[in-house]
């Protein structure tokens, strides 16, 4: 069996009591190296890098424990594994994502919200703006600055965008810009999410 757990938005605080006690029991921690350095722990301590062979996790025996950032199934790692593997192989621990993290720091309800990534993917936001409330997982291609100028050229203006940097950790901010506040603005974000509200 090879469990998925997921490590919330960073901060090992928003972990859950069955994630940690899964975390601590694992003979192998397989992870981004960030996420790796977060936990003290006597398990072997495997990089989850390009290099890293995925199909390789099958052979590291029992007690396989896999970190993932946010929740495993929100555009996570859980769903490679599944394709991989199949569901009877698969432990999943859900973890706070950083959608749900941003929502409730800004109290705003999920309940209409649409979630998109375009990390490592190219984005269409022509196919999402019939949507108010739209959070967009971006990358150093399709950073928030990008995403408002692709808006400003479709002449979409009725958005305001939040831009979530660092969520969780010491140096987090939420900032909310208007589109062209935003396309102008010269900053490179560290991690970050994206929400476009409809005014």
């Amino acid at each position: 069996m090879i469990t998925v757990v997921g490590v919330g938005p960073g901060n090992p605080k928003l972990l859950t009591s069955y994630a940690l006690k899964k975390i601590k029991e694992a003979k192998v921690l397989v992870g981004g190296q960030r996420l790796l350095e977060q936990f003290d722990t006597r398990a072997k301590k495997i990089p989850y890098d390009r290099n890293f062979d995925l199909k390789s996790i099958d052979k590291l025996g029992d007690g396989v424990v896999i970190l993932a950032s946010g929740d495993p199934l929100l555009y996570g790692i859980a769903n490679t594994l599944l394709k991989n593997f199949g569901k009877e192989k698969i432990e999943i621990i859900p973890g706070i994502s950083c959608v749900q993290y941003m929502a409730s720091k800004l109290k705003v309800s999920l309940n209409d919200a649409k979630i998109v990534s375009f990390h490592g993917r190219k984005g269409k936001l022509e196919e999402i703006l019939n949507y108010k409330k739209i959070f967009i997982f971006t990358d150093k291609v399709n950073t928030p600055q990008k995403i408002a100028k692709d808006l400003r050229k479709a002449s979409c203006t009725d958005y305001v965008i939040f831009v979530g940097e660092n969520l969780s950790y010491e140096n987090e901010k939420i900032c909310r810009f208007t589109l062209k506040e935003l396309a102008e603005y010269e900053y490179e974000f560290g991690i970050n999410l994206v929400l476009l509200l409809g005014e």
